[in-house]
């Protein structure tokens, strides 16, 4: 076991070092700039930059040479500051990397965790119960609810819970991560967090159940039929034993594989849900930081979730040994 995880882990470095090169290159060839965005909006002020100015600029960001080799020159001058743990400064927030991240981490996290534990909260349970009824009106309810979560893009259904229940109802707060005008302490300001985040927890649980449920009821549907669940019916075992003892472990190997993806979908925000409700999360960061091109904040935030993804698919590897005693790790 410490042989393949060593081994897995030098793999890792490699993969994240070609990684990096990628997201570089792409970041460089963007269509825009960093330094474009700021000239465009000093013109659009009525101020008149040198191209003296504009040379300097380009060379305080590292952006002067945009040649392949000014763009392998750029990141090598990055791979050096990684090494030394330095992520660099952001150009549009002016602070470290790293210090963006975390500042913004907390709101993301808190989403996500609470929306992840209800989904699988919900969704295996209504998988399983599909499955066991199939095309029973239970199944057909599942599917219909499977349809939604899968069809309805989340800044549209975001946007209408937020009409609904914010603006006509007004039961919750439509925007926002607190109250301003009020300064709340200890179990007050919980609740104020909790009221303003009500709507998009609701909203990326429910469109995320669908996927979930889908393929609890698929392979519980497979697992049914397979000769072991029919030789445990046959032995007079409780149907409850052999549904959830026999058949529900078996699909957890495929739910084990989605591990691979939780652990940066954690992390990564919900970028679209927190511009529907204004959340000063690492998304809604993370996506202003992309429109202007702020490189040492895109590779830094990028390499984060690299780093989270490789990690979420060892966890994923070792857990397969756990789940199913059958799989060996060489």
């Amino acid at each position: 076991m410490l042989k393949y995880i060593i081994k897995r882990l030098a793999l890792a470095v490699l993969i994240l070092l070609g990684v990096s090169l990628i997201i570089y290159i792409l970041v460089r060839c963007m269509p825009v700039s960093f330094i474009d965005s700021k000239i465009a909006a000093m013109n659009q002020g009525g101020a008149t930059i040198p191209e003296e100015t504009i040379a300097s600029m380009k060379k305080l960001y590292g952006l002067e040479d945009d040649s392949f080799l000014g763009i392998l020159k750029g990141y090598g001058n990055w791979l050096k500051s990684l090494c030394r743990f330095d992520f660099g400064t952001s150009f549009k927030y002016g602070s470290p990397v790293i210090e963006v991240i975390r500042d913004h981490m907390g709101v993301s996290f808190a989403v996500a965790l609470i929306a992840t534990v209800f989904e699988f909260m919900i969704a295996i349970p209504l998988g399983i119960t599909a499955a066991t009824h199939q095309y029973s009106i239970r199944d057909y309810v599942v599917t219909i609810l499977v349809m939604i979560g899968i069809s309805l893009p989340s800044f549209f259904f975001g946007q209408v819970l937020k009409d609904i229940l914010a603006m006509e109802l007004g039961w919750f707060p439509p925007t926002g991560l607190e109250n301003a005008t009020q300064s709340y302490t200890g179990f007050a300001k919980l609740l104020d967090y909790f009221s303003h985040l009500f709507i998009p927890i609701l909203t990326v649980v429910i469109l995320s159940i669908g996927a979930r449920m889908r393929m609890t009821r698929t392979e519980m549907l497979e697992v049914m039929n397979s000769d072991y669940v029919r030789t445990a019916r046959a032995k007079g075992l409780s149907e409850h034993k052999v549904i959830y003892k026999h058949a529900f472990r078996n699909t957890l190997i495929p739910l084990v594989t989605n591990l691979a993806g939780l652990l940066p979908s954690l992390f990564s925000g919900a970028i679209i849900t927190e511009q529907v409700f204004d959340l000063p999360g690492i998304g809604n960061v993370a996506y202003k930081a992309m429109i202007e091109a702020d490189i040492p904040f895109i590779m830094g935030y990028n390499m984060f979730l690299a780093l989270l993804s490789v990690m979420g698919i060892l966890l994923a590897d070792l857990m397969y040994a756990i789940v199913d005693p059958r799989v060996k790790l060489k």
